[in-house]
């Protein structure tokens, strides 16, 4: 029995030790399984921050380019702004609308016979036309 007792330990040495590799296979298959997985998901995730970046910054870029026209827009909008309200000043002045109103309208300053100066209690106007028919009258 010793002999057969030795070999039979022996033995059940031999296959304790496969039955528990391949257990521990099993369970190192499964914890790699679980990095793997936890490794996929990290990635994953770098992936999705890197695209979230890129597009951040590319709204980014869009945005300060929209914002450096407006800017330019702005400065052009002053100086147009600037020279109307020169040009306001220049056509207020008096000998400038003077000048516009004979050039443009046709108007004129009107001569002393043009002119009717009305005063209380003096003698009525007569219209011009009733006065030169008088005139040729006499």
């Amino acid at each position: 029995m010793a002999i057969t007792g030795r070999s039979t330990t022996r033995h059940r040495a031999k296959s304790m030790p496969n039955t528990d590799i391949g257990e521990l296979f099993v369970q190192r298959f499964s914890i790699v399984r679980v990095y793997v997985a936890i490794l996929l998901l990290l990635a994953a995730a770098i992936v999705w921050s890197g695209i979230k970046t890129a597009e951040s910054i590319q709204q980014y870029h869009q945005d300060y380019k929209a914002l450096q026209d407006m800017k330019k827009q702005e400065r052009t909008l002053q100086i147009e702004h600037q020279r109307l309200l020169i040009e306001q000043q220049t056509f207020s002045a008096t000998p400038q609308i003077a000048s516009r109103a004979v050039a443009e309208l046709g108007m004129y300053t009107p001569t002393f016979k043009d002119k009717l100066i009305i005063q209380p209690g003096a003698a009525v106007a007569i219209p011009e036309a009733v006065s030169t028919a008088s005139v040729e009258a006499e």
